[in-house]
């Protein structure tokens, strides 16, 4: 996004309540401006700062629109502080020490020791151990204050802090093992936060499935998120990285073609996250992630019949979550709906996907996922025997690949027979289609393509 346009996607992430408390909030003269703006930017589609320009052109402020901008924006965040300060235990121990960075300067250190004593306590219980340094540093600062001859216990102090930076050491270590296993080597010591074991056990996954010990591999995911179950405090606290491990076991299952097992904790799943009353972004990413995967599921097994109910949900959530779903998402899955409806040939609701795609392209779209709705649409309308439109559709689509790229042979080969052999009876088709195999035998469709579309499948399945 644009710098400028940084107010109007904040106000557009913001949610019914959020919205409403923030207005609830705001009070006093200088109010009335800010809420102006802030009404007038929520009201537009995509953000247009010109508009906004004309519509206060008999205001003063319009004159000074980056620095109300800045304003607004601060107030929004600090209305967001103040409605999610009970959002997570880390929202809460952070406001604990701000409230004591403001007692130990008015010198009220005994309300001080207080809050952190039940700081310190939140933060062991929750693992939060970048916050318990900070919690310790305050006790050594007022503990200092208030005995600064008493070198044993600051020494204490100290040692504990210097604990807590070790276990943030090796938070820090385990992302980078994972992000890069050959650069960075792990510790063999015990982790003692969850979170720390949850890096180190998907390092350890990873290893065992490049190794090719798929049931061990199985039993360490298993392993892990009964683990999270057990602690239920910390599973509902992050609750997104418990969510991710889930979506590794759901992967490992599809991939190893474990539909039913998959299906099951699908299920067992989305009954969790139905009681996560406030999604975060991360964890409406995980959901996003589980349909895909679903998705998957229904693309392989054909004969499912309830393929409309899951695209009808993914649709209903997406709607609900507009504002936290990247819009390549909604075209990533349109495109998905889209070619499940092909392989099950069921070519009108196809072609409902691929015109509702094709109808509303922007240029910040996927330009794959566009080509490969362009080749789709060809597909449909040759099972759907509409040899005109196929050939018209065609001469327009070759414009657009010329654009892009060179053709390539597979390309020119299917083009060619989806334009000569449209209009064939059945028996010719079946002849065509012997043909159209043999020639892509000697000049084959790479698999990253087929990973979008499965022209072999397609080939296969009309012989």
């Amino acid at each position: 996004m644009k710098k400028n346009e940084e107010l109007f996607y904040l106000i557009q992430s913001l949610s019914k309540s959020e919205k409403r408390y923030f207005k609830l909030s705001s009070t006093g003269n200088e109010a009335k401006e800010y809420l102006l703006l802030f009404e007038a930017i929520e009201s537009q589609k995509t953000y247009n700062e010109t508009e906004i320009k004309h519509h206060f052109k008999d205001k003063a402020f319009v004159t000074q629109l980056t620095t109300i901008k800045n304003y607004l924006k601060q107030r929004i965040l600090q209305s967001l502080r103040n409605y999610h300060s009970k959002t997570s235990k880390s929202a809460e121990l952070m406001d604990i020490i701000r409230n004591v960075e403001i007692l130990f300067k008015k010198g009220q250190y005994t309300i001080c020791l207080s809050e952190l004593a039940r700081a310190e306590k939140k933060a062991k219980n929750f693992q939060q151990n970048i916050l318990l340094f900070h919690i310790h540093d305050w006790k050594r600062k007022v503990h200092q204050a208030l005995y600064p001859q008493d070198f044993e216990t600051l020494k204490t102090i100290v040692l504990k802090q210097k604990d807590t930076i070790q276990s943030t050491n090796e938070y820090v270590n385990l992302l980078l093992a994972n992000i890069n296993p050959a650069q960075f080597s792990l510790s063999h010591k015990k982790s003692v936060s969850l979170q720390n074991k949850t890096l180190k056990t998907l390092h350890k996954y990873r290893k065992q499935l490049l190794a090719k010990h798929s049931e061990k591999a199985k039993q360490t995911l298993e392993n892990l998120l009964k683990e999270w179950e057990q602690n239920p405090d910390l599973l509902k606290e992050y609750f997104s990285m418990y969510f991710s491990v889930y979506n590794n076991l759901l992967g490992f299952l599809i991939f190893n073609k474990q539909y039913k097992e998959a299906f099951v904790r699908i299920l067992l799943i989305k009954q969790k996250t139905q009681g996560t009353t406030k999604l975060s972004a991360s964890v409406i990413k995980e959901k996003l992630r589980l349909y895909t995967m679903e998705l998957e599921i229904h693309r392989n097994l054909k004969g499912l019949h309830t393929t409309h109910e899951i695209i009808d949900e993914i649709q209903g959530f997406i709607s609900q979550h507009k504002a936290l779903v990247p819009k390549n998402y909604w075209l990533s899955f349109r495109f998905q709906f889209a070619n499940i409806y092909f392989l099950k040939k069921d070519y009108k609701k196809s072609l409902f996907w691929i015109n509702d795609i094709l109808n509303n392209t922007t240029k910040k779209d996927r330009k794959d996922l566009i080509t490969y709705t362009h080749w789709l649409n060809l597909l449909v309308h040759f099972e759907l025997g509409n040899g005109f439109t196929i050939r018209y559709l065609i001469d327009n689509f070759k414009k657009l690949l010329k654009k892009q790229k060179n053709i390539e042979s597979y390309e020119k080969i299917i083009l060619k027979f989806l334009s000569k052999t449209a209009d064939y009876n059945i028996a010719d088709k079946r002849a065509a289609f012997i043909e159209l195999r043999e020639q892509l035998t000697k000049h084959p469709i790479p698999d990253h393509i087929l990973g979008y579309i499965d022209f072999n499948e397609w080939i296969q399945q009309t012989k």
